[in-house]
C-alpha cells in the first residue's frame, strides 16, 4: 500500500480506536474502582478486557507507525494491568462477587 493510502487507512482506524478508547476508559476505570473495594470480575469483563488485549496487539504495527499513540497506549496498558493484578490478588482472597446493578 503507498504511504498516502496507508495514512488514510491509518487515520480511519486511529479515529474508530479513538472513539472505542473513549467508551472503554470510563468502565475501565469503575470495574478498578470495584476491585479496589475486593471484589471480583464478572464475566462480562472478563470478556471485554479481553477484547481490549486482543485490540491492543492487533493493533500493534498502527502504534509503531503513528507514535502519537504511545503514551495513549502505555496508559491504557497500564491501567489494564493494574486492573488484572486486582482482580488476581481479590481472587485469591476469595473476593466478593461483583455488585453489578443493570436496573439503569
Amino acid at each position: 500500500m503507498a504511504n498516502a493510502e496507508q495514512e488514510k487507512t491509518d487515520l480511519g482506524i486511529i479515529s474508530v480506536l479513538l472513539k472505542r478508547t473513549k467508551r472503554r476508559i470510563p468502565n475501565m476505570l469503575a470495574i478498578k474502582q470495584r476491585l479496589l473495594k475486593g471484589e471480583t470480575l464478572s464475566d462480562v469483563e472478563i470478556v471485554e478486557l479481553q477484547s481490549i488485549l486482543r485490540n491492543a496487539n492487533d493493533n500493534r504495527a498502527l502504534v509503531d507507525r503513528n507514535p502519537e499513540l504511545h503514551q495513549m497506549v502505555t496508559k491504557m496498558i497500564a491501567l489494564y494491568e493494574d486492573i488484572t493484578q486486582l482482580a488476581l490478588d481479590n481472587e485469591k482472597k476469595g473476593g466478593k462477587p461483583p455488585k453489578i446493578d443493570l436496573s439503569d
